[in-house]
């Protein structure tokens, strides 16, 4: 699920959360650089998303350059990344 970033003034939203656009809409806040350095937009990142544990998943950002890979919301301690399909509920 995707958090709403409070409005609060001077605080910059972390990646992952929800934004406000100039034109009402909402958007994912992403991230402008790999942790390497690396300028991420058009043709440079590939956007996905990756089930977790915590239910509700990560939006992942990989720099096509280095391989660097960036979650919004960020990955906690207690989260578990899951690889393969699912398990139906």
């Amino acid at each position: 699920m995707l958090r709403a970033q409070r409005s609060t003034v001077g605080t910059m939203p972390a990646v992952g959360d929800l934004v406000r656009c100039t034109n009402g809409a909402w958007m994912v806040r992403t991230p402008e650089r790999c942790r390497r350095g690396h300028r991420l937009g058009a043709g440079r990142v590939l956007v996905g998303h990756q089930p977790c544990s915590c239910r509700g998943g990560h939006t992942s950002w990989a720099c096509l350059q280095c391989g660097a890979m960036a979650y919004g919301p960020p990955l906690r301690a207690d989260c578990r990344v899951l690889a393969g399909p699912a398990a139906v509920r």
